[in-house]
């Protein structure tokens, strides 16, 4: 059973010709995917429709979230997430940025405070906690999105260039997170416009290349 089905997807703007023409795209949601193309391409205009963010002009697009529910169009709330490039923080601390996500759990008292505190931990932002999150650098502000993320336990994660503008070790930081929650069972798609070391831990690509879009697995460096 596929986790997603596309069919016959095509999207533009205004009068413009569609970006692209996707006929089919099947993903079980077990690789991690890296979907590239040129700038302009319609990377961030393909992830935003997966997320149910925009309603494309032409074909379906159908996700199966688990083996007992029947497939569902987006949105799916809490279930299939988007992150942008520049993810956006509310005005409070690290920490309660967090808390936002403890409440619409219905977490409260030690149960809330263990999940945040844990998660802090976990992506390397304990030290932050009280720090105001827009005070963050990048890297920072990338992980504590991602942590913010994880704590929804989202099924599927849709990433648009997130480490975008990024140094070496805060990609290399951002890049560990990533395969920490792809290894929880989340299905992780992200693009990317430059390789790194993200992208190298990728086994599946998507490419946007002459309004198509190519799909190829990758073994031990070795198209299959």
């Amino acid at each position: 059973m596929f986790m997603l089905e596309v069919s016959h997807l095509a999207h533009g703007f205004d009068r413009q010709p569609a970006l692209w023409d996707i006929p089919h795209l099947y993903w079980q949601g077990r690789s991690l995917v890296h979907l590239r193309g040129d700038n302009g391409s319609g990377k961030t205009t393909l992830l935003r429709l997966l997320a149910g963010l925009e309603t494309p002009r032409q074909g379906t697009i159908r996700w199966t979230l688990t083996g007992s529910m029947p497939a569902a169009s987006p949105p799916c709330p809490g279930r299939v997430l988007y992150l942008h490039q520049q993810p956006y923080l509310f005005d409070t601390s690290v920490a309660g940025n967090l808390r936002y996500v403890a409440r619409w759990h219905g977490w409260r008292g030690n149960m809330a405070r263990d999940r945040v505190a844990a998660m802090l931990e976990r992506c390397g932002l304990a030290a932050h906690a009280e720090q105001r999150a827009r005070s963050l650098s990048g890297g920072e502000r990338m992980r504590l999105a991602l942590a913010r993320a994880w704590l929804l336990s989202p099924r599927v994660l849709l990433l648009d260039e997130p480490t975008a503008s990024l140094d070496r070790q805060a990609i290399a930081d951002v890049s560990t997170l990533i395969s920490s929650l792809h290894e929880t069972g989340c299905a992780i798609a992200l693009s990317a416009h430059q390789p790194s070391a993200l992208t190298e831990r990728c086994d599946e690509y998507w490419c946007l290349e002459q309004r198509c879009l190519q799909v190829s697995a990758f073994k031990q460096g070795v198209a299959v």
